[in-house]
């Protein structure tokens, strides 16, 4: 499993998103390793990272559109000044992430679990929340209504008024 590992994450380090998506899809009951990488600063567009393990990997400044998160373990990730324009993140496990100055844009968190999350200063229009866990997130000067928050857990955040 290893060497699947250090094959998927080598890909990713050199963007070859569509090498890495046929490596995917190859080995469909693999879940990509990512933990504690730096991926800073590339581009990700389409990548196929459901189920990845994420965990305390550096995302920042990366360009992330279209990528597939569903399912993946991304908590303490770091999403800092990304684009996640259309990014699906279903399902995925986002406590304590950093998506602070993100271009969220049409990105779909439904039943993400973001507890305790930063999303300070980031743009929320036409992002979906639908029964996401937002509970203890940092939402401050967020304007609720240009997102889809309808059954959001929002409690202890600045939207619950």
């Amino acid at each position: 499993m290893n060497n699947l590992n250090e094959e998927g994450a080598e890909l990713l380090h050199a963007e070859k998103i569509k090498e890495f998506n046929t490596f995917r899809m190859k080995n469909l009951t693999f879940k990509p390793n990512l933990s504690n990488q730096d991926l800073a600063g590339k581009n990700l567009s389409s990548a196929f990272l459901n189920g990845a393990i994420c965990i305390k990997t550096n995302f920042s400044n990366c360009i992330l559109k279209k990528t597939n998160f569903v399912q993946a373990e991304l908590n303490n990730a770091n999403f800092d000044k990304s684009n996640l324009t259309g990014a699906l993140f279903m399902y995925a496990e986002m406590k304590e992430c950093k998506l602070r100055n993100c271009n969220m844009n049409k990105s779909n968190f439904m039943w993400a679990n973001l507890q305790n999350s930063d999303l300070s200063n980031s743009n929320l229009t036409n992002t979906i929340f639908i029964e996401a866990n937002l509970q203890h997130s940092i939402l401050n000067e967020l304007n609720k209504n240009n997102a889809y928050i309808k059954y959001a857990k929002i409690e202890f955040t600045a939207w619950k008024c």
